[in-house]
């Protein structure tokens, strides 16, 4: 038996087993065949159509310092236009790598080098090339990708000065944590391309060290690392602490033993075990699983907590968490108990951390630290010293806005003189074009002194100074200042999509702690916390 098909003649089988061929051509590039199959005794069903694969094109780009016209780290975020769809170059947690020095994750490529190419599925796309809110951003609008491809390039200026601080996500996971399936590399990818310069490695009850990442990409003068743990427990809640011993030959690689345990005991091994980490309360509110505050039934403002083995022997407390960006209120809350602990002694410090457990929603570094330190090269940072600055409240967190604040002479963790209750507060907020800075508040003792609404042109300036103010005012005891900056333009499309997750500019400095009755110390009279002295000048 035979069929004709395009004047050619196709045997085909005979006997028991016959079948049919269906050949339908499409163009000249693609040939379908569906096969029906019969048999003596019955029908079979008709096997899956073959995976067609979505044509792509290459997008290559090229990416400098306007300033030095070298190429710089940066990521590239693709924004479907024109009936475009946005891209999916991967649908999981796992980047797909471009070359040696980029990898696809999602909609961004994030590219070690600045220069490169990456495959990209046939469409039109608005391109907004970032490198962090250090710097500005660049969007080419309509780039239509094709069998020809595409070329982008832009010239980014670091527009914030950051001299002197080293910006740091504290609370990181990576497929060493069950809930994540990020590669520790492709962390390096991400970081470095959004410009953080410490990466906290936090996985569930196992010490992780991202250094030999670092130095297999050949990362080191972009980013640095420390090693870390995130004591995670199914009745207490989750601690962040840094740096830590590594120990290849016990379980978890040295993790502190949290399983039946109260935090007394094992924030008193963290002790023991790493008398110079930070433990970090993290996300103390989320839910009631997971935050500590929840579960102990703590209340701040009776500095109370109802649940036995409750301890105040930590160092930081995470106020914001990247998965409570979008819902301020939540962030308020534990604003609220951080003002409490400070007027009842417990000095600890703010943080605001991404928790990133994927390559999407909150990506690293947004909420990341600023850190004090003596050299801001990423190389000739470490670890031990941002532990010490951070116990010492020498830094501040933000979405975008970067603060300065200097009372009386003093900047944040200091303890300075109010001789006759006179106080005053100069502030400075820098930010880069595509941050909005709406309101600044200064806080006085967890109360609002003072609040700036910016008008709309200020608000929005691509000027990179946008608040400069200086503002007198009054104590009658020990207080402390801090600052608070809110904008309403959400981060999109660097952070966020506004669709599944949106992020808005937010920064909260710590404390300048205020000695009013000149005793050389920062008191309140609490039964509780610790105490802050002011050395001698």
């Amino acid at each position: 038996m035979s069929r004709r098909l395009s004047g050619r003649s196709f045997p085909f089988g005979s006997g028991r087993h016959a079948f049919t061929l269906a050949v339908l051509l499409a163009g000249a590039a693609a040939v379908v065949g569906v096969v029906r199959w019969r048999t003596a005794w019955g029908g079979v069903p008709a096997p899956a159509p073959p995976v067609r694969l979505e044509p792509e094109g290459g997008l290559s780009f090229d990416v400098r310092d306007a300033r030095t016209g070298q190429p710089i780290p940066c990521k590239l975020t693709l924004v479907g236009v024109s009936g475009t769809k946005d891209p999916e170059l991967t649908r999981a947690d796992i980047g797909r790598p471009e070359g040696d020095k980029a990898i696809a994750a999602y909609n961004r490529i994030m590219s070690l080098a600045g220069v490169g190419a990456a495959h990209v599925p046939f469409g039109t796309y608005d391109v907004t090339i970032s490198r962090g809110p250090e710097w500005d951003i660049a969007t080419i609008r309509k780039v239509k990708i094709g069998a020809a491809g595409a070329f982008v390039t832009a010239r980014l200026s670091h527009v914030v000065d950051t001299t002197g601080w080293v910006s740091a996500d504290f609370h990181v996971h990576a497929a060493r944590s069950t809930d994540s399936r990020v590669p520790m590399q492709h962390r390096i990818f991400e970081f470095v391309a959004d410009d953080v310069q410490m990466i906290v490695a936090t996985d569930h009850n196992v010490v992780s060290d991202y250094d030999p990442y670092i130095r297999e990409l050949g990362a080191g003068a972009f980013i640095t690392s420390a090693i870390g743990d995130e004591l995670t427990t199914a009745s207490w809640g989750h601690f962040g602490a840094f740096p830590l011993p590594a120990d290849l030959e016990r379980a978890g690689q040295g993790a502190v033993l949290v399983h039946g345990r109260r935090p007394d005991d094992f924030f008193r091994d963290v002790r023991a075990n790493a008398p110079d980490a930070v433990i970090d309360v993290h996300h103390p509110r989320i839910d009631a699983e997971i935050g500590y505050f929840d579960i102990a039934h703590f209340d701040a403002r009776g500095d109370r907590a109802e649940r036995p083995g409750f301890s105040w022997d930590f160092d930081a407390l995470e106020v914001m968490n990247g998965y409570q960006d979008p819902v301020r209120r939540s962030v308020d809350r534990v604003v609220d108990d951080w003002f409490a602990l400070l007027d009842h002694g417990h000095l600890v410090t703010a943080t605001g951390n991404s928790d990133t457990h994927h390559l999407t929603f909150n990506i690293g570094g947004y909420p990341r630290n600023y850190v004090k330190v003596q050299d801001d090269h990423p190389a000739l940072v470490s670890a031990k010293e941002v532990a010490r600055a951070v116990r010492g409240h020498r830094c501040f967190f933000t979405t975008g806005p970067f603060v300065s604040l200097v009372v009386n002479g003093g900047t944040m963790g200091d303890l300075v003189p109010a001789r006759g209750g006179k106080v005053r507060a100069e502030i400075t907020v820098q930010a880069a074009p595509w941050v909005s800075v709406d309101h600044v508040q200064l806080i006085v003792g967890g109360k609002v002194a003072k609040r700036w609404d910016l008008p709309g042109d200020a608000a929005s300036s691509t000027a990179p100074l946008r608040f400069h103010e200086a503002f007198d005012f009054d104590v009658k005891a020990d207080s402390y200042a801090l600052v608070r900056v809110d904008g309403e333009k959400s981060l999109t499309p660097v952070v966020g999509d506004r669709k599944t997750f949106t992020a808005y500019p937010f920064a909260l400095t710590n404390p300048v702690f205020l000695d009013a009755d000149g005793d050389g110390r920062y008191a309140t009279g609490a039964a509780h916390g610790h105490e802050l002295r002011r050395a001698p000048r």
